[in-house]
């Protein structure tokens, strides 16, 4: 797989926490990590969120990923949480990743391998686009970021069936990946097929390039952000306002995004949350503010901000 070797994915002895769904991406990945786990002596474990969201559908996933893990001889994780039915997709993968990294502290793994491939990554750049976003938004998932990798990102979802079928893999299909309601659904089943049949035969794989070109494109701008005096604690910074209030407000905007993904579990803020901070930091009607949005809480005391984020609850695991 080039993109092992392409993007340094991991060295010998590195450990494993592998997330599981039970779907066809995430039994490849973990099909392939186990061949090769013996080439690169690094060892491998399960990890499975189960949202109860689909009833007994929900908990035949959690059986797959528990008997699968047990057919390779690895130790499995299962989590369990019950979102609002209405919870969104993205508050769906702050818990999944949030739990992940939770596990990986705990067991003192190097990484978390998720299942994302090339089709995701077209699918994710058409969705931002068209919900309005700046370059953080069009930038690709990363092949490495931090202590997540995605050895299947350059992988097409077509490759990834005909893997499974070659090595007679059973998977479980997501009902809910085929229903019209969701805005990834249609993206994936009508708007890039069209694009498809009408304009670029080759608009996945061309998405996906791009989005990459992007992201490097984002990382060097990242790389331009100012450094400052910032001390951190577990879920916490603190820094001077007066400081961040010199930067001008696009290179601001990186380095907020850059302070705060270690508090959000390796996740971009939001568009909205960085708006809410910057205009927070900008206000002059008092030296004492406290403001709390999406979880994140503001405080600022004279010259001084700080910036405390309330983790998700613990989850039930198994």
């Amino acid at each position: 797989m080039n993109t092992i070797s392409t993007f340094d994915l991991w060295h010998k002895g590195d450990s494993f926490i592998v997330g599981v769904s039970g779907g066809p991406d995430s039994l490849c990945l973990l099909d392939v990590l186990w061949l090769l786990q013996k080439k690169y002596d690094f060892t491998l474990s399960v990890a499975h969120m189960n949202y109860h969201l689909r009833g007994k559908d929900s908990d035949r996933d959690a059986a797959l990923a528990k008997q699968t893990a047990l057919r390779y001889g690895l130790p499995a994780t299962v989590a369990s949480r019950k979102p609002k039915s209405t919870a969104s997709e993205e508050t769906l993968r702050a818990l999944r990743y949030a739990f992940f990294e939770t596990l990986r502290r705990k067991t003192g793994a190097t990484h978390i391998a998720v299942a994302h491939n090339q089709d995701d990554q077209a699918e994710t750049l058409l969705l931002r686009l068209l919900r309005g976003t700046g370059l953080a938004g069009l930038a690709a998932m990363r092949p490495k970021h931090n202590a997540i990798i995605r050895p299947l990102i350059e992988m097409s979802r077509a490759d990834i069936l005909r893997y499974l079928k070659e090595r007679g893999i059973a998977f479980r299909e997501d009902s809910s990946n085929q229903d019209p309601r969701y805005f990834r659904n249609r993206v994936r089943h009508e708007l890039i097929p069209l694009l498809e049949q009408h304009f670029q035969p080759q608009a996945r794989t061309l998405l996906a390039e791009t989005a990459m070109l992007l992201g490097d494109d984002y990382a060097f701008l990242e790389s331009l952000s100012p450094s400052l005096a910032v001390e951190r604690g577990a879920a916490s910074l603190e820094f001077s306002r007066a400081a961040a209030l010199e930067i001008p407000e696009t290179l601001l905007r990186y380095t907020l995004r850059a302070w705060l993904r270690p508090l959000l579990a390796g996740q971009n803020p939001s568009k909205n949350l960085l708006g809410e901070l910057i205009k927070a930091l900008k206000s002059s009607k008092n030296k004492m503010q406290t403001v709390t949005f999406q979880g994140l809480k503001f405080i600022r005391k004279g010259d001084t901000v700080r910036l405390l984020y309330r983790r998700a609850k613990r989850t039930k695991q198994a």
